[in-house]
């Protein structure tokens, strides 16, 4: 019905409105004639005719807006703005037309200042969801949201009041990525990981930006202004939580490898402990060798003592390349943490830094062992070469000289 009276108004050349009262004289056109046939039966509440005159070749009307839920005429979006306390809770109105605009709500075009104006509807919407709390009650043209800061160091907790009374100023700025509000409220992302974090997270981001400008006499205005920031100290607060989760699961991963890893390679050593106990008691067999006064009593114990040379060292450098497979599988996994070191906090770096060169110190001290084991190793069989060469040297020297007579 409304946007008949609407059409009536255009077809009369939009004229200006005086009192509530719209005023027409002149040719009957078919758009004027078209509009008055529509509003023949128009039911009061919608505004009457104070008087028609419909002549042959002229017309004289006077035409009652309508003012009241039915319909309402402004001048100007300010106007519009300022009487219709129902933006404040996020209600848009129905069945207005503004002239500065020359729109009515049964446009199929909006202009950008009533898109703009719908955004901070819906935004109110999602503050009132958001808040802690909403006095819906005290104000005719608006809520009353509270937002609280939890406290920080000496800060006590602190709870702040946002009315959303709307102001034409709002207009000035632009909302952007409302999206990001309406999905953390969205029910249907209820078991989401971490929602009622993230929604904490933005709650905080508005009650800290209301104490920044909590002088200013209009906090809707401030956080429409605001908005950016509000997004940017949001995101803030979800990477530092983000991170926090992920670097602690990134410290327990490195504290967990350090322990293994430096149990695995501790093991290897250990491994051999007592085999090489095999060292000492082979030297043993240098004292026998000593005095032996039998030639193949001192051949058995030369070959003994090769053998045990031998399997020391096999066994030394099984354990060698048992200590280069762990190094290796160490830096394996730990190339992924310091290709990302330096995007973690100072803490983890440090961590990590000296996990990774306290299992670099253990594989250097652990070749270097294994590189003297070795060395060790060899002192059974060069021993008893020697001690045979000086104790046989008359049969070494008869065997030389029978072997090249022959």
């Amino acid at each position: 019905m409304f946007s008949h009276v609407v059409a009536l108004y255009r077809a009369l050349g939009a004229p200006t409105i005086e009192d509530g009262v719209v005023s027409y004289e002149g040719a009957p056109t078919a758009e004027i004639i078209s509009a008055l046939r529509m509003c023949d039966e128009l039911p009061a509440a919608y505004g009457k005719f104070e008087h028609l005159s419909d002549e042959a070749d002229f017309l004289e009307i006077e035409f009652r807006l309508p003012s009241n839920e039915s319909g309402h005429f402004y001048s100007s979006l300010t106007e519009f703005v300022a009487r219709n306390g129902s933006l404040g809770k996020g209600q848009f109105p129905s069945n207005v037309y503004i002239t500065e605009l020359r729109w009515t709500d049964s446009d199929d075009i909006e202009p950008p200042e009533i898109k703009s104006l719908r955004c901070v509807c819906r935004l109110i919407e999602l503050l009132a969801l958001l808040a802690i709390g909403v006095d819906k009650d005290s104000s005719p043209d608006g809520y009353n949201l509270f937002f609280a800061l939890p406290p920080d160091g000496a800060k006590p907790p602190r709870t702040f009041l946002l009315p959303t009374q709307v102001d034409v100023k709002v207009l000035d700025y632009e909302l952007n990525h409302l999206s990001l509000l309406e999905e953390i409220l969205n029910r249907k992302n209820e078991n989401k990981a971490h929602l009622s974090e993230r929604k904490l997270m933005i709650r905080m981001a508005v009650a800290s930006v209301i104490e920044k400008f909590e002088s200013e006499p209009n906090l809707l205005l401030v956080i429409v202004r605001e908005w950016r920031e509000v997004l940017a100290t949001y995101r803030a607060n979800l990477q530092t939580y983000v991170y926090s989760f992920s670097f602690e699961r990134v410290r327990r991963e490195v504290a967990q490898a350090e322990i293994d890893y430096g149990t695995k390679l501790s093991g290897v050593l250990g491994d051999i402990a007592g085999k090489m106990l095999a060292l000492p008691i082979s030297l043993a067999g240098l004292v026998a060798l000593e005095k032996t006064t039998s030639k193949f009593e001192g051949f058995i114990l030369v070959l003994g003592l090769a053998v045990v040379s031998v399997v020391l060292l096999a066994i030394l450098h099984n354990q060698m390349l048992q200590t280069e497979r762990l190094l290796h599988s160490f830096n394996v996994i730990f190339d992924d943490f310091k290709d990302k070191i330096k995007t973690y906090p100072p803490k983890l770096q440090r961590l990590l830094r000296i996990t990774i060169d306290q299992v670099d110190k253990q594989g250097q001290t652990l070749t270097r062992t294994f590189r003297l084991l070795k060395g060790l190793s060899l002192i059974p069989i060069l021993g008893a070469l020697v001690l045979a060469t000086i104790k046989y040297w008359d049969g070494i020297v008869w065997l030389l000289m029978t072997i090249r007579g022959v």
